[in-house]
């Protein structure tokens, strides 16, 4: 029998599990509940990959959902992008807040270090230990943003498709047009069988990061193959790139996370920023989408010598040094955002 493990009152199967949710900080109760789909107390690994990158298949759920929203008019109803600004604006507000409480749990660990007295050492560790919960309870609330917004977009999408599905049907009720049977596809292209030439090195933050992305890509690939098939660039590294210039935020422009003004749309401002010529890219050959996306954040690095965080964050071809405005170098600096091929070995 395989070694079990806890947090709380949840048993957790597997050492591997165990260890994601204690360093992604997953141990309020009230969190793993969440995750416990079959309320057994036992949280398993693939109720974890349910919640967090299949959010959408909503199993016994979908039925039900389907059911109400195909007969709800989609009128009124809150577009995707819409949906995603008012969540992803609520993520980061609490993204910075953990970020800012790492950086005082890592100060007080250094007064830690340096305390003698067992009184001070007493309230040092009191200290750490309310920062942890603090961060533990943001966490929770990242996740529970992240399953609403996923749930949203879900609706408001079967309500798209169930509207779409009764005009075909009434199109050709009325002689002009065709009985269509729409699902929505997966979106899958076949391409080589490529070669990594690296691993993961992702801190907690790109671990969730990682996991946003993920649910980001199954819910709006669609718009990325749009903007794919009239640039030849493929829709997966689309995604990256908007992840890591916009965080995937369709009201900003590819270029640089800009405002779309002066565009008719996301699409159109994506096929403009694409055409800049950034080398040719070959569907068969990764390092291509690699060298493509380092010319399109430039090559102050490859100058330098150096890899390109915009590339490499978050493996092990990346240690350090990242421009932190324009024309200034840091090389003690590490870039906390995901890079192009982390997200693209995640998606392909």
């Amino acid at each position: 029998m395989g070694e079990n493990f806890k947090i709380g009152n949840y048993k957790i199967e597997g050492k591997n599990m165990y260890n994601a949710l204690k360093e992604a900080g997953i141990t309020n109760e009230q969190y793993l509940k969440m995750l416990d789909k079959n309320n057994d107390k036992t949280i398993t690994e693939n109720e974890l990959q349910t919640f967090i990158e299949d959010i959408d298949d909503t199993n016994s759920n979908t039925n039900n959902t389907a059911q109400t929203t195909a007969n709800t008019a989609t009128s009124g109803t809150k577009t995707v992008e819409e949906v995603e600004e008012e969540y992803w604006k609520q993520i980061q507000v609490l993204e910075k807040q953990i970020e800012n409480l790492e950086e005082q749990r890592h100060l007080l660990l250094s007064d830690y270090s340096k305390v003698e007295d067992a009184s001070e050492a007493e309230q040092v560790t009191s200290n750490i230990q309310n920062v942890n919960n603090q961060i533990s309870n943001l966490r929770g609330q990242v996740l529970s943003l992240m399953t609403n917004m996923e749930m949203q977009i879900t609706r408001i999408k079967q309500q798209e498709l169930a509207a779409a599905q009764r005009a075909a049907n009434q199109n050709a009720a009325n002689g002009t047009g065709q009985v269509m049977n729409l699902s929505a596809s997966n979106g899958s292209t076949n391409y080589g069988n490529f070669s990594y030439n690296f691993s993961e090195k992702l801190s907690s933050r790109q671990q969730s990061e990682l996991q946003m992305f993920k649910s980001h890509w199954a819910q709006n690939k669609s718009r990325y193959q749009s903007v794919a098939s009239q640039t030849g660039v493929p829709a997966e590294l689309i995604a990256a790139i908007h992840w890591r210039e916009a965080s995937g935020n369709f009201n900003r422009r590819l270029h640089d996370g800009g405002s779309l003004s002066g565009y008719s749309s996301w699409e159109a401002s994506a096929v403009d920023a694409l055409s800049g010529g950034y080398g040719n890219i070959d569907l068969n050959n990764i390092n291509t989408w690699y060298d493509f996306a380092e010319r399109y954040n430039g090559l102050g690095y490859k100058n330098k010598g150096l890899p390109s965080p915009y590339v490499w964050a978050g493996t092990t071809n990346y240690t350090s040094g990242k421009y932190v405005a324009d024309g200034v170098f840091d090389p003690g600096y590490v870039d906390q955002q995901l890079g192009v091929a982390v997200m693209l070995k995640a998606i392909l």
